[in-house]
């Protein structure tokens, strides 16, 4: 049986729910994480689980979209290419019931960060067991594997009497806003906490954010670096957390809260406690010059550094800007994109044979969908659109969708996006989409378009019902591209 390659895709964005202050106000979240080669890799050679929402026949290659629906408490998983159905099922993480779909007060629960290793599948939930009070679940591979392909995991299946069963593993974080998860090549998981009420007006925002370390096999103990002094500088609000190497020695993490990012070094994060490991990371800040500005999306340039997008906090016309800085917090170079494109929501990185190539998704403003970015001769600039994914950025009733999360398989021939409603209502119905674009990996996309093939993975799920909050798709805010086999 081949072994299990977990790579790629986390790509987060937080739901409209979350700091949705007004309708003007661009407080939904973005982040790019992910287990790729840009970030990191997994490898083990415990078997492939067969059956389930996450299964792989033996010796077949599986690729598999798992999709967090933030705002609707659920988590659905899709095959992209090869074995099993189309629509692989889902998880109801309900677990504070909102049966009309409004989660105002205590009824949002919000899974997120996605990650899978040979143990099974881990899940941020981002209010659970309370509002300002998130928790880590995981679903182990030989549970999964109970479900027919196609089935919905009722949360009565795992959650009871108000806790988890033994048949899944939980971990109460005590962190506000831990959402964005990236795993380390030691198998401990890097969870970047905001630390601040995202309902809160953004002057309020004055705390800083968290690295949490947490150790799978010992998921009881969590390691936690606050961020105020790096380098002697202060990472407020922490938000989006990427991989600067391969070997994950360094990552990246924004800061929303006072524009810039922290660049750490984990290159020890798998010795010793999780406690001590986090006490013991170090770093320094790289602090974009501007004030009340949005400054969350973050990706990897494939060369030890990163590209941070800032924007102003409303769609008001004015320009956005890409920063590019090294791993040492030195800046190499600054462009801008026009005001017509608004809210960054996710920036990966494409391999490319032309040189560092990105691709960023906005919404919020008629020239929403995913851009392709480069290093040019006087900065980062965007050269090109995906148009080709244009056609689908609206649901069954012509309604506008904005493109949410990215995520590109390990070969950058396959991307998912996770797209869904501008603005996204409490306790009204939306069909959202989960999109698979497969890609000419040869093809540089600012000369030419690299799409070669667009599909509607969610057309194979469920439809969305009016009368069933179930079935609501608000913003599919997090895609995990899973893949098995060579």
């Amino acid at each position: 049986m081949n072994s299990i390659r977990v790579v790629l895709a986390l790509a987060v964005l937080a739901p409209v729910a979350c700091g949705d202050d007004d309708a003007e106000d661009d407080s939904s979240a973005d982040t790019t994480a992910d287990d790729s080669a840009d970030s990191g890799s997994s490898t083990t050679d415990e078997p492939v689980p067969e059956a389930g929402p996450l299964g792989c026949p033996a010796d077949e290659s599986c690729t598999i979209v798992v999709a967090s629906q933030a705002l609707d408490d659920r988590v659905e998983f899709f095959t992209a290419r090869g074995s099993g159905p189309a629509y692989r099922g889902a998880i109801d993480l309900d677990l504070k019931p909102n049966p009309a779909g409004n989660n105002e007060g205590e009824n949002l629960d919000e899974p997120f960060g996605l990650s899978v290793d040979a143990t099974g599948l881990a899940i941020l939930i981002g209010h659970y067991p309370a509002r300002d009070n998130g928790s880590l679940v995981v679903f182990p591979h030989d549970m999964l594997a109970m479900y027919e392909a196609g089935t919905t995991i009722a949360q009565g299946e795992f959650f009871a009497g108000g806790a988890f069963t033994s048949a899944v593993g939980a971990v109460e974080l005590g962190e506000e806003e831990p959402i964005f998860m990236l795993r380390h090549p030691s198998g401990r998981l890097l969870v970047a906490a905001f630390e601040n009420d995202l309902f809160a007006p953004e002057t309020e925002w004055t705390a800083p954010g968290k690295l949490l370390v947490i150790d799978p096999a010992d998921p009881g103990s969590v390691g936690a670096r606050t961020l105020d002094d790096v380098g002697g500088a202060s990472c407020l609000g922490a938000w989006s957390i990427v991989a600067l190497d391969d070997a994950m020695d360094r990552i990246a993490i924004s800061c929303d809260g006072d524009e810039g990012a922290a660049v750490l070094d984990v290159s020890m994060i798998g010795e010793g406690s999780v406690v001590d490991a986090a006490a013991a990371v170090g770093g320094c800040i790289a602090d974009v010059p501007s004030q009340d500005k949005r400054v969350r999306s973050i990706a990897p340039d494939g060369s030890g550094g990163f590209l941070l997008v800032e924007h102003n906090t409303i769609a008001d016309g004015m320009p956005g800007r890409l920063w590019r800085y090294d791993g040492e917090c030195t800046l190499l170079g600054m462009g801008s994109f026009p005001g017509t494109l608004f809210e960054t929501r996710e920036t990966v990185l494409l391999a490319s044979d032309d040189g560092p190539r990105w691709l960023m998704s906005t919404g919020r403003t008629a020239d929403r969908g995913v851009h392709v970015v480069r290093d040019g001769a006087t900065g980062p600039e965007i050269c090109a659109k995906l148009t080709e994914i244009d056609a689908l950025l609206v649901d069954d009733d012509g309604g506008e969708l904005h493109p949410y999360a990215l995520g590109l398989d390990r070969a950058h021939t396959g991307l998912a996006v996770g797209a869904g409603p501008r603005d996204a209502v409490d306790d009204q119905p939306a069909a959202g989409r989960v999109l698979w674009a497969e890609l000419d990996a040869g093809v540089d996309p600012c000369a030419s378009t690299p799409v070669v093939e667009v599909t509607d993975l969610t057309a194979s799920g469920p439809a969305v019902a009016a009368d069933d909050p179930a079935t609501w798709r608000r913003g599919p805010n997090v895609v995990y591209v899973q893949e098995y086999g060579p």
